[in-house]
């Protein structure tokens, strides 16, 4: 059976849509071998998922991952963890630190939202394993203070916006660290997301190196052939390994687990790190 790797996506732990043991299935349907579960600074899905893999009898390998929100520069980047130790003090501690800040900006929002004259009633912080902008927008939605999911960013909650907070993540060094500490290798996500220009991209990657990053996303589910090439070149010629993640949040038609995810030739991939059996 040829081997798929999809080492970027989320459960509801986060901000995806699916139980873990919902994903697990859904993985191995669409032929996913290698799924790496990733949500936003948490692990708390691991188990479930795990457990699931198990119940079901699904020949799929689960990969224990998180993502990781940081800071560099005045950008907001983002760290998947591969292979961690989801046991390890030092990446409880910083998710620890990471699950406040969230906390605290959510509230932040929704007073925001509030004083705006925006009375939306989203779920509380505390009902929330990992309360996101996503349950924000979704309540903004079902209530009908916007028309969709885009506008609730475009108006309220995306950067520079009404009701936008700035946080102050962990920084690139610390959560590089953290992912080390715990046995884990070190990903830079998807690449493009945070439209910066080449040189500022070559810029993050040269320093997130310094600190000790393994990889980058390289195929992504959404993407161009260009992109993808683009990413393969600075892979190799910053000689970083090449990953691939599809970010699956929930059922989608231009996003699902496994699609689309094959790694250029040329490209040396995460898994090669990890023992002879993936090679």
């Amino acid at each position: 059976m040829s081997r798929v790797y999809d080492l970027h996506c989320h459960s509801h732990f986060s901000d995806g849509e699916l139980a873990p043991a919902e994903l697990v299935q859904r993985a191995a349907k669409h032929g996913v071998t290698y799924l790496a579960l990733t949500d936003h600074d948490t692990i708390a899905g691991l188990q479930h998922a795990a457990a699931a893999i198990v119940e079901h009898q699904l020949e799929l390998e689960l990969v224990a991952g998180v993502e990781i929100t940081c800071r560099w520069q005045s950008f907001e980047i983002h760290l998947v963890g591969l292979q961690v130790n989801p046991e390890h003090p030092a990446l409880l501690e910083l998710l620890q630190g990471q699950q406040q800040l969230r906390q605290q900006r959510y509230q932040l929002m929704l007073d925001k939202l509030h004083h705006a004259g925006i009375e939306v009633a989203p779920p509380l912080a505390a009902e929330l394993t990992m309360p996101t902008r996503k349950h924000l927008a979704e309540a903004l939605v079902e209530q009908g203070w916007v028309k969709n999911f885009d506008s609730a960013f475009q108006r309220y909650l995306g950067k520079g916006q009404q009701a936008y907070v700035a946080t102050d993540w962990c920084d690139l060094e610390a959560a590089i660290g953290a992912v080390h500490a715990a046995g884990g290798q070190a990903v830079l996500a998807h690449p493009h997301a945070y439209q910066l220009s080449n040189k500022w991209l070559r810029k993050l990657l040269n320093e997130a190196k310094g600190y000790g990053l393994d990889g980058l996303e390289v195929a992504i589910s959404q993407q161009s052939p260009g992109q993808r090439s683009a990413l393969a070149t600075m892979a190799r010629e910053l000689d970083l390994a090449a990953s691939a993640g599809s970010d699956f949040h929930g059922p989608r038609p231009w996003r699902e687990l496994g699609k689309n995810l094959c790694l250029p030739p040329d490209t040396v991939p995460i898994w090669r790190h990890w023992n002879g059996s993936h090679a």
